[in-house]
C-alpha cells in the first residue's frame, strides 16, 4: 500500500538519454547515407524515402527503422521500395558502420510506417465532404 507522503509518488520518471542519443544519431546517419546513395526504380525515377522513427532495443543492439515514401510521380508500393533498400543493405550497412563510430553496431532492420498513409487518407476524405453533408 502506498501512503500519501511517499516519495515515489513525486518522482519523476527519468528519460533514458543515451537511448535517445543514440536513436537520433542513428536517424541522422541513415538520413546522410540516403542522402548520399543514389535509390533509382527500374524507369530511373529517384526515391524519396523517408526516416520517420527509429525504435532502439534496451541494450542498443537492435533499431527499427520506420519509413516512409513520399513520391507522387511512381506509386511504388511498399514491398517494391524495401527490395530496393534490402538489394542496397550490404551498402548501407558498410556506410553506416564506418561513420557510426560506436562499439557495437545495431543491427538494422527497416519498416514501412502506413500510418502516415492512412492519415493523408482520411484527411483526403474529410477535405472532401460538402459542408452541405456535414449539417
Amino acid at each position: 500500500m502506498i501512503k500519501p507522503n511517499e516519495l515515489n509518488l513525486y518522482k519523476i520518471p527519468r528519460k533514458n538519454s543515451r537511448l535517445n542519443k543514440l536513436t537520433q544519431l542513428i536517424k541522422k546517419k541513415l538520413g546522410e547515407i540516403f542522402l548520399s546513395q543514389d535509390f533509382r526504380d527500374d524507369n530511373g525515377n529517384n526515391l524519396m524515402i523517408f526516416i520517420d522513427d527509429v525504435v532502439l532495443s534496451r541494450d542498443g543492439r537492435t533499431a527499427t527503422v520506420f519509413l516512409s515514401n513520399f513520391t507522387k510521380t511512381n506509386h511504388k508500393d511498399d514491398q517494391e521500395i524495401l527490395g530496393f533498400i534490402s538489394y542496397n543493405l550490404t551498402r548501407i550497412k558498410k556506410d553506416f558502420s564506418e561513420q557510426i563510430g560506436l562499439r557495437y553496431t545495431p543491427k538494422l532492420k527497416f519498416v514501412f510506417d502506413c500510418s502516415r498513409k492512412k492519415s493523408f487518407e482520411i484527411d483526403e476524405l474529410i477535405g472532401g465532404l460538402s459542408p452541405k453533408t456535414l449539417k
